[in-house]
């Protein structure tokens, strides 16, 4: 046999077996897609592993952080004020949303971490959480004027403004999803909070609050407001205490519902166990009003350890948060 027709033959070879090679391979693509569709979906087949999702880029310019708790001094009013600082492990690449949550009265901001356990939270949806802590003995808010109530007398207002001052110059905050929260006496700080510096918080959620007088809630704008409360409430009660000009639940709605310019009367948007949701939506710049009542419930943080309640506050909380923004 020639050369020539050696040549040709491995040739022809070669040939067949790539046909033979391209055969089986248009044959599995065939299989796999058929397979699909037989399933009830579509198979995509590819010769590489699916693409890692891309972190996204790091804008922060603040200086670094680890992922925890991290207690944080400041002098404001003369006085040395701290506030604890929990950070989600996704921190540090890009700004992320800010939520301030006040103690009750009596209370440290450790206590409040422990007992809302809101840290989780942060940590799955990704945002910064600080708790501020009360001066005096035992530790208070001033919440509001006059000698009504557990009330302290530090300049809490001007507290909660240097904190914010300090945070943004050394954590990476949004600024345009800056939230504040509270329970009880801190509620009520909460409240007057987001009335002054109104300019600065997005918007406000407050837990068993006991609202004291401190003046009309002159804000610069509206502003969604959220608030659970328990009507076997013994502490901050539901329709209020006339005694030391504690607000019932009805009036404190009723200066939000005014603030946000709501009309039409409620609806019902939530019904289980011992929880009704109601919300005014028809409201000023895309606002809400919504609070959740909660027919057996105590002075408490609903979804906090020993509760039974069928919501999580930290939960409703954030989702409610994390639909308003500056």
């Amino acid at each position: 046999m020639s050369d020539t027709m050696r040549r040709r033959m491995g040739l022809a070879g070669i040939v067949c077996s790539i046909v033979i090679i391209l055969s089986i391979f248009a044959y599995a693509i065939t299989s796999w897609q058929q397979k699909g569709t037989a399933s009830g979906g579509q198979q995509h087949f590819s010769l590489f592993p699916p693409a890692k999702p891309t972190a996204p880029p790091i804008t922060c310019k603040t200086p670094q952080h680890a992922a925890g708790d991290t207690t944080e001094k400041i002098t404001s009013g003369g006085l040395q004020r701290t506030f604890l600082v929990h950070l989600a492990p996704s921190y540090g690449r890009q700004p992320q949303p800010l939520v301030i949550s006040y103690h009750g009265y009596s209370w440290t901001s450790k206590i409040m971490e422990n007992s809302t356990q809101m840290d989780r939270t942060a940590d799955k949806y990704g945002f910064v959480l600080v708790y501020p802590q009360g001066v005096d003995s035992p530790p208070s808010w001033n919440a509001g004027v006059g000698a009504f109530g557990p009330t302290g007398d530090a300049d809490d207002v001007q507290f909660t403004r240097d904190m914010l001052n300090s945070l943004t110059r050394n954590y990476c905050i949004d600024t345009h999803r800056v939230y504040v929260t509270g329970i009880s006496l801190g509620a009520g700080m909460a409240y007057r909070v987001a009335c002054t510096l109104s300019n600065r918080i997005t918007a406000i959620a407050t837990v068993s609050g006991a609202y004291y007088p401190f003046g009309d809630c002159n804000t610069t704008r509206p502003m969604a407001s959220l608030e659970l409360h328990g009507q076997a409430d013994g502490l901050a009660p539901y329709n209020g205490n006339p005694a030391t000009h504690m607000a019932a639940v009805l009036n404190y709605l009723n200066v939000w519902l005014k603030v946000d310019k709501c009309t039409i009367n409620p609806k019902q948007f939530f019904q289980q166990g011992d929880v009704i949701g109601i919300e005014w939506t028809n409201c000023a710049a895309g606002t809400i009003v919504r609070h959740y009542r909660i027919s057996d419930g105590g002075h408490t943080w609903p979804g906090q350890p020993g509760t039974t309640h069928v919501i999580s506050a930290d939960e409703v909380i954030w989702n409610f948060f994390s639909k308003f923004s500056l």
